[in-house]
């Protein structure tokens, strides 16, 4: 055999290791996320705590929706103790947690008076599958749901969609899509711009980087998307739709320079972004929740006709 011979060999066995530790990163971060669900939220705290008992003590209904694949997509539906309620707020929880999570989000916007649902994403909490793709199919999962609000808890409802995270990036993805005009505007907590570059600033191991195109390569070949392809700030880019960017200074998971590019990027006039000191990522509310939901109720009073009495009787709780 000539040296080149065993070159071609070397370079064969590199690139089946390289493929089979791509495939490994692929299972573990697509597939595996959940297997041993982490607690996120702890409700016996003294910070969730009486969130979690007004949970169980209010009308709620579980909802179930089918997917565009035939998925059973499982919601909490949390009526509004105002009977002429128009505005509806649609929770959604991030990567690796789940709808009961977002519990203490719920109640700012029940105590403002409007309906909430809270979601599981597909392949968490309740709800069916076998894969995450961090936004990009999830984005058709939220249309439906969309959709689903309007037949069930009214056509001519005001939408809200406040988002952590991977459902930060949902909500900015799913203003792609052919949707009603009900939706009026968008939270979002600890957005990224695109997915692979904040995967990429995320690695602890930063060798690690270069097995993300072997990722995309099994997304695309299983799933038909990639990495980069999950990019938000294609989406904000189109969409006129008022938000609100908050984001920690602290976060080690989306830099705080992707909130300030989004925010940048939008073309709408109205628009926020708040910057919590000291904050890690998706926990600007528990760092400081005064701040947050002041901003949240000032940015969208006007916008919803929240009323003055629901508002006071906020802030003396």
């Amino acid at each position: 055999m000539y040296w080149y011979h065993y070159a071609l060999i070397i370079l064969g066995i590199l690139i089946i290791l390289y493929f089979c530790l791509s495939y490994d990163f692929y299972r573990k971060l697509l597939i595996r996320f959940n297997k041993r669900p982490k607690q996120l939220v702890d409700h016996n705290s003294v910070f969730y705590q009486s969130s979690y008992d007004w949970f169980t003590k209010i009308p709620k209904e579980d909802v179930y929706i089918r997917s565009y694949d035939s998925l059973k997509l499982h919601g909490i539906y949390l009526p509004s103790h105002d009977k002429n309620a128009s505005n509806l707020a649609i929770v959604i929880h991030g990567y690796q947690s789940q709808a009961t999570d977002m519990i203490i989000i719920a109640k700012l916007y029940s105590d403002l008076g409007f309906k909430v649902l809270m979601i599981d994403l597909r392949g968490h909490g309740e709800s069916e599958g076998k894969f995450t793709s961090m936004g990009h199919y999830e984005k058709y999962d939220l249309k439906k749901w969309l959709n689903f609000s309007l037949r069930n808890y009214g056509a001519n409802s005001n939408i809200l969609l406040h988002g952590v995270s991977m459902g930060a990036a949902m909500s900015m993805l799913v203003t792609e899509l052919k949707i009603k005009n009900n939706l009026k505007y968008l939270v979002l907590d600890s957005g990224f711009t695109i997915f692979s570059k904040s995967l990429a600033y995320s690695l602890k191991n930063k060798l690690l980087k270069i097995f993300l195109p072997g990722v995309s390569v099994f997304t695309y070949m299983f799933h038909r998307y990639t990495l980069k392809g999950i990019a938000p700030i294609k989406s904000i880019k189109r969409s006129n739709i008022p938000f609100l960017i908050i984001h920690g200074d602290q976060d080690r998971l989306v830099p705080l320079a992707m909130a300030k590019e989004l925010y940048e990027s939008s073309p709408t006039s109205k628009k926020d972004l708040l910057i919590i000191e000291n904050a890690p990522h998706a926990k600007a509310f528990e760092i400081n929740k005064d701040l947050v939901t002041k901003t949240i109720i000032a940015d969208i009073s006007d916008i919803f006709n929240i009323k003055k009495s629901f508002i006071k009787n906020y802030d003396q709780n």
